[in-house]
C-alpha cells in the first residue's frame, strides 16, 4: 500500500492523474501528501515488524 501510496503521488504532481485543468498548486500538493503519506506507511509498517521480531 504504501508504495501505491507513493508512487500514486508522483503521477498526482507530474500530472498523469489530474491533467492541466487542475490547478498546479492543488496538484503538487495532493502528490506531496500523498508521497509523504507512502513513506509514513513504510516507515510504520518497519517498525511494527521489526518490534515483532523483538518479541
Amino acid at each position: 500500500m504504501s508504495a501505491i501510496f507513493f508512487f500514486g503521488g508522483l503521477f498526482v504532481i507530474f500530472g498523469v492523474y489530474f491533467r492541466r485543468n487542475f490547478l498546479e498548486q492543488f496538484r503538487v500538493t495532493l502528490g506531496i501528501v500523498l508521497i509523504l503519506w507512502g513513506i509514513y506507511r513504510y516507515v510504520i509498517t518497519l517498525t511494527k515488524a521489526k518490534q515483532d521480531d523483538d518479541q
